[in-house]
């Protein structure tokens, strides 16, 4: 009797980086946590967990695999067991040593989820992380209403759910697109801290107040929150320019993630995201720009973005690329040296600061009476240091800045800005050694 063949998802075209560069230093770990009203019934959530992945997520229930042209996903009947929470969080787990490349955590009063960009962005780990709730609470007796966020484990799963939703939508033919030359990083050179620490600053904010200011600029309230992103940015630009650490003209390049999926709609829950990257040089303090400049500069270029087909060329772009036959049929040992070192010389250095917009949290109302809060971190990046998180839930609006590096010049000049624009908001900070038994 022959042994039947593994089932085998690909890597899709955003994660063929993420595969070759995950390591202590850069985990490719986002983390979406709900706070409960209630303690978290370990057991039951276990129960939840067994329940779910199988059944609806079986392109997440898999092993990072090596062929000899490429990286691929193999299904396994294994269950994930929950894990133990952390006092820092985010941290790297080995794929190669037959480990999920998600894990759910809890600390008896939170259900955490960490997965890889390997295998999707912030809408993928919600939904899991959403399903995964409804369930447990169903276990609990409290009946969840359907919601776009809650897949129903009773259907079965589609091919469509687990495609390179970029493939699916994009043709690869296009104009060609030039590699942006390196930003200025706040920091760059400081020596990182230790890989054990993922540093976090929460800004948290009445997301009544937020949307009266961002109404006034006529913006949204992402594009208010970047545009103070980043003048700060260019705070520490122009302090690194008059202490001579930052060169006169160096790009000023901000990463703004979007989820795609409102505009081109897809059952994928793989990666589908696309980031907008507005850039100005300037030379000296005289050349700087004012906060509110810099917020509908932000807004006129994103206004720009979508509707001048650039979306579309950059996506056609990364898709020429992985289909190149050089790289396609190059032996996986050389590829993985040459990605690396691709990523470190052009892209690692591209951007100035990243802020991820998850935009509002939703779910089932049911669920919302029991999830008293949400938290969500960033994957970690050496360069440029920090990633930041942008949500809101339940009324309140944050901003998470994850943090690499001991310079807290960005979240100081953030926090300056805020307070000077009347604008009150609550810190929580996580820095230094985890304190003891944590």
């Amino acid at each position: 009797m022959h042994e039947k063949s593994p089932v085998r998802y690909p890597v899709d075209n955003a994660a063929q980086i993420f595969v070759n560069i995950a390591s202590e230093g850069e985990t490719t770990l986002s983390r979406i946590s709900f706070i409960m009203e209630q303690p978290v019934d370990r057991q039951r959530l276990q129960q939840a967990i067994a329940a779910v992945v199988p059944r609806r997520f079986p392109f997440f229930q898999v092993y990072l695999r090596k062929t000899f042209f490429s990286f691929v996903l193999e299904h396994t009947d294994d269950i994930p067991p929950v894990e133990d929470d952390s006092y820092y969080t985010n941290r790297f787990v080995d794929f190669h040593a037959r480990h999920f490349l998600f894990r759910f955590r809890t600390d008896g009063r939170s259900i955490a989820l960490e997965l890889s960009h390997i295998l999707s962005d912030g809408y993928g780990t919600l939904v899991m992380l959403e399903t995964v709730v409804a369930e447990y609470l169903r276990l609990g007796g409290i009946e969840v209403e359907e919601h776009p966020l809650v897949a129903d484990i009773g259907e079965p799963v589609l091919p469509e759910e687990w495609q390179c939703a970029y493939e699916a939508t994009f043709d690869p033919k296009g104009p060609p697109q030039k590699v942006g030359r390196p930003a200025y990083i706040p920091g760059y050179r400081q020596p990182a801290i230790p890989y054990d620490r993922y540093h976090s600053t929460r800004f948290i904010f009445d997301i009544g107040h937020v949307r009266a200011m961002a109404r006034e600029h006529h913006v949204t309230v992402a594009v208010f929150m970047s545009g103070v992103y980043l003048w700060a940015i260019q705070e520490l630009y122009l302090e690194d320019l008059e202490a001579g650490r930052a060169r006169p003209g160096q790009p000023l390049r901000f990463q703004f993630p979007v989820n795609l999926r409102r505009d081109y709609p897809t059952r994928s829950l793989k990666n589908f995201s696309y980031i907008y990257s507005p850039e100005y040089r300037i030379r000296s303090r005289a050349e700087a720009r004012k906060t509110d400049e810099l917020i509908a500069f932000v807004s006129e270029f994103v206004r720009h973005e979508r509707h001048s087909h650039s979306v579309e060329n950059q996506i056609r772009r990364n898709l020429r690329a992985s289909a190149n036959p050089l790289l396609k049929y190059m032996p996986l040992a050389l590829r993985e040296k040459f990605m690396a070192l691709f990523y470190q010389l052009f892209a690692r250095q591209l951007f100035s600061g990243v802020l991820t917009n998850l935009g509002e949290v939703s779910m089932p109302p049911a669920m919302s009476e029991h999830v008293a809060g949400v938290d969500i971190m960033a994957c970690n990046s050496p360069a440029p240091g920090r990633n930041s998180s942008l949500f809101s839930y339940r009324g309140r609006v944050e901003i998470n800045v994850g943090s690499t590096v001991e310079d807290t010049r960005l979240e100081d000049a953030l926090a300056d800005k805020f307070r000077s624009m009347g604008l009150d908001f609550e810190l929580i900070t996580k820095r230094g050694p985890a304190p003891a038994g944590r």
